[in-house]
């Protein structure tokens, strides 16, 4: 399989330069369908795509609410706002819609608190 992309590397290449946990990528790719005896099978754009998009999505939606991580020696930093940059992008490459993975605050009319 040399020279070839997993599925799983793929969702790794969706998430680059974060770097969440195996067990976090392997649920994520669990979730949208993709069964386990598939994870390191190859990966093909064109019938691949959009699971490891919606799979990166779950994994970038759950980095939201940290502001920074560390393992061991190793740490990060999330900047929110770009963190749901890079959700509406893979949404929007792969034609979803952006509601269904990223709450935008809507404006309420509060003139019934008064």
């Amino acid at each position: 399989m040399a020279g070839t992309l997993t599925k799983y590397e793929a969702l790794l290449g969706e998430l680059e330069p974060y770097s969440p946990s195996a067990l976090t990528l392997k649920k994520s790719l669990a979730d949208v369908g993709i069964a386990e005896t598939e994870w390191n099978k190859e990966y093909a754009a064109e019938s691949d795509k959009t699971n490891i998009a919606k799979a990166a999505i779950s994994v970038l939606k759950r980095m939201i609410v940290l502001s920074s991580d560390s393992m061991g020696k190793t740490s990060q930093g999330y900047s929110v706002d770009e963190l749901r940059k890079r959700i509406r992008d893979l949404a929007t490459e792969n034609g979803f819609d952006i509601s269904d993975f990223d709450k935008v605050p809507a404006i309420i009319d509060g003139s019934m608190l008064w």
